[in-house]
């Protein structure tokens, strides 16, 4: 996209879209720059620059690891670069010793003849199986690595210096003609403890697309010592507790956060694999099925908890049928030994079992390393795809592998984005200060390719990446308002704010704080202030105080209130309900915030409830504009609908929505039209039973619809709602009731089935509008709490929190953030109200 050349910035984006690796650049809000890569930089074959180079990065840490590591033990025992994360030491090397015989166990277990290994390294596993197998053929982007290896002279290998995606090409093919290979095809391949090191999610499509289609029928491909995705913020809150264990939890937790988000690995979990095998053999023909497996070594380290090994086996033969046994079922004082005699019969899988290592206070928990001991020979420790946190026992191995269509759902943390980000702003700048030095400060953004990455077609064209999703839901909003004028409506809510202000000042004006000035306590005996509106009274200094119509001193006390008349703030209102009606912003909404701002002294006593007010004469035509109706719900509801589509689309079983806080069923209109000719289980929820009974005259005739009372703030499985049982959780302004967001979203979360979806909007910043209206909705009963200690808005009596905060609570509640709308540059972001979308792991 090439920028008008009568813009202010357009010298400077013409100059960056003479870089290869820059495909569009173009002014923004604020003198921006937005930049996105060019498609050709990001494509695996050819490869692209930023591929490339990233590729590059990684030989020569490895080149590096390999000629100044001093941790080579024996011939066939170099350990260089394996550290501990938390100590920056060696990992013990008895325990690296058991992670190789784990994993070559693994091999061996496949039956192989004939091998290809993808990053072979020093060759730890290459010394072990060669006298186990007919014919071995390594390949690594080290050439430090290759070089000792070859040096070896070991009988029936060829090594080759080559990359991952470099798997099918001439040299590859003719070592493993060379070992004897029939046909020049492996019946195992081996990708062991080097995804970590891939250029994000479509490079590991594209490598695993390679050996999908390499590999002889019936073979085995091995994606092994694989950094699980779902565990990245529980490992980095271990890394963060090892090193500073005196530090305090809040701070433990922020840290944490920031160590996940700069994690340069490429982590994922069993589903995301299984999807892109399952995509791979619909297009090639092949069938798969994925067995995962814990790692069982006796130490707790790094190793243990936090990775996974999977095994894919290609055009195979039928599994064996086992006998399905609960864990739950075998005698609870002796079950390892039931389990032992239980591996001795027929095809057995013995599942549901608690892995110690990660949650050593379940009942029943065990230790993989207890379990591989029971199992003995003939039989394998596995691991739930779905949930990390839960093992089986299957004799024999692949009496746990699954079909990979079967398995639904998969995250990733994908470090090439943040890369490719990085490197464009480096460009840029480098670009801007040589070229063009008026602009050499001049901040610039990267956003994510207009298209996907790949090599063939990409990950979002069949609607199964994030980007997709996020483009489809931010077409549909924008379609939703496509007939007003959104740039116009931050205006129109900023005059409703400075009206709202000016009514919070002329209600102040009994307190005396023109004259003497007064504390918060003695302005709400002045004004008699109900009690449980004692916090809005606080906001409404602290929003005064902020805005300049108010001074405090050093001891607390408030001074030198502007003088505001009645006719003033009436005169603020005039005329805005026929200007937002003209922005879409319903006429009756309008007039409930000015009709508000007018009865201020006595809601603020109590004497007339905001529901009256709302809810006037039960015409739910304020409340629907409050909730939907209005230019910015419209936008964000339409966007949430659109999610739910994308959700259904990608399951074979109805869908499970739990709408919570359903409300005058705002969202709910949205939700329901975008599922229409869906199946659906669909619960409609709230904490009235007033909105439950308005829900069943608007809902109650759609097929899959239900209705039941839910408080947010109680336990969800108490309420019928058991762990992993709903796809969707959808809401809209709701969770800010939360009396504790962080314990409330992380119980929700739990609601969800992995690879589930959080999906709500949220205000993230305060407005003295809807604070002198919709806030008094807010306000708990007398004497009653409205947040519980801890929660990070209690100290300064908030109600929102930033959207950042969001970001984080989500991320801590084991929930990964798919996508937030609306984005910063577009007109409404300015009315602070967000949809979060977000993943459970």
């Amino acid at each position: 996209m090439h920028p008008d050349p009568e813009s202010p910035l357009a010298e400077a984006a013409l100059t960056l879209l003479a870089h290869p690796w820059i495909g569009e650049a173009r002014p923004g809000a604020g003198g921006r720059l937005h930049v996105r890569p060019d498609h050709s930089a990001l494509t695996i074959r050819p490869v692209g620059g930023l591929v490339t180079e990233y590729l590059e990065h990684w030989g020569e840490v490895y080149d590096w690891t390999y000629t100044h590591d001093d941790a080579r033990h024996s011939p066939d025992l170099d350990l260089s670069g394996w550290r501990a994360s938390d100590t920056g030491r060696p990992l013990p090397v008895a325990h690296m010793r058991e992670w190789i015989d784990h994993t070559v166990d693994l091999v061996l277990g496949t039956g192989p003849r004939w091998i290809l290994e993808l990053g072979s390294g020093t060759g730890l596993l290459m010394h072990r199986l060669l006298d186990r197998v007919e014919g071995y053929v390594g390949t690594d982007v080290s050439a430090a690595a290759v070089a000792a290896l070859r040096a070896r002279g070991l009988p029936r290998t060829a090594i080759v210096r080559a990359a991952a995606h470099e798997a099918t090409t001439p040299a590859v093919r003719a070592a493993l003609e060379e070992i004897g290979a029939p046909g020049g095809r492996p019946d195992c391949v081996v990708l062991n403890s080097v995804t970590q090191c891939f250029p994000g999610v479509d490079y590991l499509r594209v490598v695993l697309g390679d050996v999908m289609g390499l590999v002889a029928p019936g073979g085995s491909v091995i994606v092994g010592d694989v950094r699980d995705s779902r565990l990245l913020h529980a490992y980095a809150r271990w890394v963060e507790e090892a090193t500073a264990p005196s530090t305090a939890a809040g701070e433990i937790a922020r840290r944490a956060a920031d160590r996940a988000a700069r994690d340069e690995e490429l982590l994922f979990d069993p589903p995301l694999l299984a999807r892109l095998a399952a995509d791979l053999a619909r297009d090639s023909g092949r069938t798969a099925r994925l067995r995962v497996h814990p790692k069982t070594m006796t130490d707790d380290t790094e190793l243990t908890r936090y990775r996974f090994d999977a095994v894919l086996r290609v055009d195979a033969g039928p599994p064996p049928v086992p006998k399905e046994v609960d864990w739950t079922s075998l005698p609870g004082d002796d079950r390892l030994g039931a389990l032992t005699a239980l591996l001795s019969g027929e095809p057995v899988h013995v599942r549901g079992i608690p892995n110690a290592v990660l949650g050593r206070d379940r009942p029943g928990a065990v230790a993989p390393s207890r379990l591989r001991a029971a199992a003995g020979p003939g039989a394998a420790v596995v691991a739930d795809p779905g949930d990390p946190a839960t093992l089986g026992v299957a004799g024999p191995a692949d009496a746990a592998a699954r079909p990979v269509q079967e398995l639904v759902g998969g995250t990733a943390h994908d470090p090439f984005i943040a890369f490719t980000r990085r490197r464009l702003q480096e460009i840029s700048r480098s670009v801007l200060r040589r070229s063009v030095p008026s602009h050499r400060d001049i901040a610039v953004v990267v956003e994510p390719p207009a298209t996907g990455i790949g090599e063939d077609r990409d990950e979002d064209q069949d609607g199964d990446g994030d980007a997709e999703i996020r483009r489809r839901a931010a077409a549909r909003a924008a379609e939703a308002v496509a007939n007003v004028d959104a740039a116009r409506l931050p205006g129109f809510l900023r005059r409703l704010d400075e009206a709202a202000l000016l009514a919070m000042a002329c209600t102040l004006r009994p307190a005396g704080l023109i004259r003497d000035g007064a504390t918060a306590g003695e302005i709400m005996d002045a004004l008699k202030v109900a009690e449980r509106h004692g916090w809005i009274l606080r906001r409404w200094l602290e929003a005064l105080t902020r805005e300049g119509l108010l001074r405090r001193d050093a001891q607390g006390r408030f001074h030198g209130l502007r003088k505001v008349r009645r006719d003033e703030v009436v005169a603020a209102g005039r005329g805005l309900e026929a200007d937002g009606a003209a922005i879409g912003y319903p006429a009756e909404t309008t007039r409930f915030l000015l009709a508000a701002m007018n009865r201020l002294p006595e809601l603020l006593r109590d004497e007339v409830p905001a529901q009256a007010l709302l809810f006037a004469g039960d015409d739910m035509s304020t409340a629907d504009g409050a909730y939907r109706e209005n230019t910015v719900n419209r936008y964000l509801n339409a966007a949430a609908g659109e999610t739910l589509r994308w959700a259904a689309g990608r399951r074979a079983e109805p869908l499970r929505v739990l709408e919570l806080g359903a409300g005058v069923g705002g969202t709910t209109v949205d939700a329901l039209r975008a599922l229409t000719g869906q199946d659906i289980d669909y619960l409609f929820t709230d904490v009235s039973r007033y909105f439950l009974s308005l829900g069943q005259e608007r809902f109650g005739d759609r097929p899959g619809v239900r209705f039941a009372l839910f408080d947010i703030n109680a336990g969800p499985a108490g309420q019928g709602v058991p762990p992993g049982s709903q796809d969707v959780l959808l809401s809209a302004n709701v969770l800010h009731n939360a009396r504790h967001a962080p314990d409330a979203v992380a119980a929700l979360g739990r609601s969800l089935a992995p690879g589930g979806l959080f999906v709500f909007v949220e205000t993230c910043r305060e407005m003295p509008a809807i604070l002198t209206s919709m806030q008094f909705l807010m306000s708990p009963r007398t004497g009653g709490p409205r947040l519980y200690p801890g929660d990070p808005r209690d100290a300064g009596d908030r109600v929102f929190l930033t959207r950042e905060e969001w970001l984080k609570v989500l991320r801590e509640a084991g929930l990964d953030p798919m996508f937030t709308l609306p984005g910063d540059d577009h007109p409404l972001a300015a009315t602070g109200l967000h949809l979060f979308v977000a993943r459970r792991r």
